[in-house]
């Protein structure tokens, strides 16, 4: 899941990038990826332009994925941008974005793409190995993170399913406020569903089967939520009071537990 770590380079981290708007980021990346592979600025900036009028990359938690695909680019490969300072992104949580990671493939190879595209939204999703990269200051810094983070897979082996299973409840909240919003529009934008179903297709090949399966069939029972968090010992979504030992059971995530009240399933964090 995470072989896009080995996709950086350290030539391709960039550091104190200073820009003072969206578009001017966009622009100073474009020319700072041309210069590292040898490619059309134009068409890079372009391309990512053109991916950011569709919909923000500003995912949120200060970090935004610009991404694109050019003809005749020829590989994919993935930089990372420090800014100098913050600078709004439209956001889809409002706030400014101060690491940009951005994605730059071939035109005739969208599986790759895809696939490197959904591996850098699941590293993204990792706060705690994003706050490190948010306060790094050099490559150097960027790359020493990115290596601690090679053992996130096994470490999530290890643990079982259960981080899977909550960042699968986030796709499949994405996805459905997505296609709910588009409803309202008069043209569907096929890009973004591709990305976001191909994303949520990468996550679901981690999950056991039987698990995957008991997933959906208590999100199709509550209409979307099969995850629940305890929050001050009770299940946030009925509210029960959750056995303290059942709290320390699912803080161990040997196995997966569900609320004996509502059935969903019990996270911690």
């Amino acid at each position: 899941m995470l072989q896009v770590i080995d996709k950086v380079k350290k030539k391709h981290i960039f550091e104190s990038v200073a820009a003072a708007t969206k578009d001017e980021a966009i622009a100073v990346i474009a020319k700072l990826i041309a210069a590292a592979t040898d490619s059309d600025e134009k068409k890079i900036a372009t391309a990512l332009a053109d991916r950011e009028i569709e919909e923000s990359t500003g995912i949120g938690n200060s970090i935004a994925i610009p991404h694109g695909r050019i003809k005749g680019f020829g590989k994919t490969e993935i930089f990372i941008t420090l800014l100098a300072n913050e600078i709004d992104f439209q956001s889809l949580d409002g706030k400014p974005v101060k690491t940009v990671f951005t994605l730059v493939a071939d035109e005739g190879d969208a599986d790759d793409y895809v696939a490197m595209l959904s591996q850098t939204i699941f590293l993204i999703s990792q706060r705690d190995i994003m706050e490190k990269i948010a306060s790094a200051r050099t490559a150097d810094d960027v790359m020493q993170t990115l290596a601690s983070a090679k053992e996130l897979e096994s470490k999530y082996e290890n643990e079982g399913q259960i981080k899977y299973l909550i960042e699968l409840q986030r796709a499949d909240s994405q996805l459905y406020a997505y296609e709910l919003w588009e409803s309202t529009q008069k043209e569907k934008n096929e890009t973004i569903l591709y990305e976001y179903k191909k994303y949520k297709e990468a996550l679901e090949t981690k999950i056991d089967k039987d698990m995957l399966d008991q997933y959906n069939r208590i999100k199709e029972k509550y209409s979307g939520r099969a995850l629940s968090k305890i929050e001050q010992g009770t299940c946030s979504a009925c509210h029960i009071t959750i056995p303290k030992m059942t709290v320390n059971e699912v803080r161990r995530q040997n196995r997966i537990i569900v609320c004996f009240n509502c059935g969903r399933i019990l996270f911690t964090h």
